[in-house]
């Protein structure tokens, strides 16, 4: 299987210039925590992830009135539209992230693949495939344990 079969084609985007309150309104809005940043060709310029606005954001103590390219990740891990599932798997345990970005033979913003998508392929075994698909599912539980587990609640 292709990324191009799997990957989500609508995909959500910024602009360096876009300011990061807007930018976590739509991460608000469409459940979601990752979009590239593109400019007005569809090249990528790096990538934002809510994580990038509140380790970088707040931890700079910038205001949401901050721009995306205050806080982003101008580096870019992409896979060609053509590449097989597999490949993706590889690069994302390589660079340790969750989310490609997708680009065609111009290397423009075509897609995005998440580890969520791959989980719902046929290339992993069965029982990584059903964690990986539980792990990915929106709409995580909204309360969460008030206790955090020690180490020793679970011996080996």
């Amino acid at each position: 299987m292709k990324i191009k079969e799997l990957m989500t084609k609508k995909v959500i985007t910024a602009t360096k210039d876009t300011k990061i309150a807007e930018v976590a309104k739509l991460f608000e809005k469409h459940d979601i925590g990752f979009v590239p940043v593109v400019n007005a060709e569809r090249e990528v310029l790096g990538v934002l992830t809510d994580r990038d606005i509140v380790i970088r954001g707040l931890a700079r103590g910038l205001s949401g009135e901050a721009t995306v390219e205050d806080v982003m990740t101008p580096v870019v891990v992409d896979i060609h539209r053509d590449e097989k599932v597999s490949r993706a798997l590889e690069v994302m345990g390589e660079y340790q992230i969750r989310r490609l970005v997708v680009v065609n033979d111009e290397k423009k913003l075509c897609g995005v693949v998440s580890l969520a998508d791959v989980a719902r392929t046929k290339h992993t075994n069965k029982f990584i495939n059903e964690i990986l698909y539980e792990i990915s599912i929106p709409n995580p539980q909204t309360e969460k344990p008030l206790k955090y587990l020690e180490v020793d609640d679970f011996p080996l």
